[in-house]
C-alpha cells in the first residue's frame, strides 16, 4: 500500500464489523467513503484525522465507492465542512435513502411474506436509516473518469453488482484500487436486488452484473485491493475464482429447492436460512431472488405468476403453468 494511503477502522453497529475508509493525503485531501452516522464512529474518524494533525474540515474530498450506511453514512456532515461529495448516478435513490417502500411492501408479499413480517422487515431497515443522513446532491462519477491527485491520477472503475453503482478507484502508479465491497475476503458479498436504475419497474440484475465485474477486476492486473472490510487482497483471481465457486454452490442450492416443485422466494429463503434473523431476511430475500432471476434469465427457471403469490419452477416441459 503506498505510504500516502491511511486505512482508518471505523466502527460500526452492522454484523459485518467495522468498516475501513481510506484517507488519501496530499492536495486534494481525499477520504474514500465516511463510515455510518454514528457518534462513535466519527469520534474515531476525528481522532484518526488528529494523529496526522487534521481536522474533519480539511477533507476536501468525499468518493463514495456505494450508497450502503457504513458507506456514506457521516458523508453530509463531512459535506457540512466544506468536501465536495462523489459518487455514481446510479446510487442516487440509495444516497437519499428512497427505498420506495410501497414497492418493496408489494413485492415482499409476492415473495410470500406474511404482512406482519413485512411490516416488521421494512420497521427494521427504517431504523437502520438512523446511521445515515440523505445526500441529495453530489458530483457524478463516470467510469474511466480520472480524478487528480498530488501523487497521481485516481481512475474511476464502475464495479456493480453489490450495488448498481458501486465503483472502485484505482491509484495509478500503484497497480492497487480502493474496492468498497466487491471483494471480500471469505465472504460473498450480497448482490442487494434493488430496482434497476434505467428500468425503475424491473429489478436489477444485480448476479449478472457481478459476474461481469469479477471478470472486470482479473482483466486490470492489479497487485492489491484494499475492500471496505477485512484485509488487503493479493490474489485477486483466486479470490475470484473463490467466489465464483460459491455462487455455484448457492444457485445449485435454489435449483435444489425447486427440485419438489414451485415455490415462492420466501419458501426457497426458509430452506436455505432456517435461523434467518428479521434484518438478515432482507438479505436472504435478495441473494434468493438474485439467483431466481439469473436462472430466468439462463433459461434454467420460471415465474408462475399469481395474483397475491408469485411461484418459481425449474424450466421444463414438465413444469405445471398456473391456472
Amino acid at each position: 500500500m503506498p505510504s500516502w494511503v491511511v486505512p482508518i477502522v471505523l466502527p460500526t453497529p452492522f454484523p459485518i464489523g467495522p468498516v475501513t475508509v481510506y484517507l488519501l493525503t496530499g492536495e486534494p485531501l481525499t477520504l474514500v467513503d465516511t463510515g455510518p452516522f454514528t457518534e462513535p464512529a466519527w469520534r474515531a474518524l476525528a481522532a484518526a484525522l488528529a494523529e496526522r494533525s487534521l481536522r474533519p474540515a480539511d477533507v476536501r474530498r468525499v468518493l463514495l465507492t456505494h450508497g450502503h450506511h457504513d458507506h456514506f453514512g457521516l458523508a453530509r456532515r463531512l459535506a457540512g465542512t466544506g468536501a465536495s461529495l462523489w459518487a455514481h448516478p446510479a446510487e442516487r435513490r440509495n444516497l437519499r435513502l428512497d427505498r420506495g417502500r410501497a414497492m418493496l411492501w408489494r413485492r415482499l408479499g409476492l415473495a410470500g411474506m406474511s404482512a406482519p413480517r413485512r411490516l416488521a422487515l421494512i420497521a427494521g431497515l427504517a431504523a437502520l436509516d438512523r446511521t445515515a443522513r440523505p445526500v441529495a446532491r453530489f458530483e457524478p462519477l463516470a467510469d474511466g473518469q480520472e480524478l487528480p491527485h498530488e501523487h497521481g491520477p485516481i481512475r474511476v472503475h464502475h464495479l456493480p453488482g453489490h450495488t448498481a453503482g458501486h465503483v472502485g478507484f484505482e491509484l495509478e502508479g500503484a497497480r492497487v484500487a480502493i474496492t468498497g465491497d466487491t471483494v471480500i475476503e471469505g465472504r460473498t458479498p450480497n448482490a442487494v436486488v434493488d430496482r434497476d436504475p434505467e428500468r425503475p419497474d424491473r429489478p436489477f440484475q444485480a448476479l449478472t452484473a457481478y459476474t461481469a465485474t469479477l471478470a472486470h477486476l482479473e482483466t486490470m492486473r492489479l497487485a492489491a485491493l484494499l475492500p471496505a472490510h477485512g484485509p488487503c487482497i493479493a490474489d485477486v483471481a483466486g479470490q475470484a475464482a473463490a467466489l465464483r465457486q460459491r455462487q455455484a454452490r448457492r444457485a445449485g442450492e435454489v435449483r435444489d429447492a425447486l427440485a419438489g416443485g414451485p415455490a415462492t422466494v420466501f419458501d426457497v429463503m426458509r430452506r436455505l436460512f432456517p435461523r434467518m434473523a428479521l434484518l438478515g431476511s432482507f438479505l436472504a430475500f435478495s441473494e434468493v431472488l438474485g439467483h431466481l432471476l439469473e436462472l430466468e434469465r439462463l433459461g434454467e427457471a420460471r415465474r408462475l405468476s399469481g395474483r397475491r403469490r408469485e411461484r418459481w419452477a425449474l424450466d421444463g416441459p414438465e413444469t405445471p403453468r398456473p391456472a
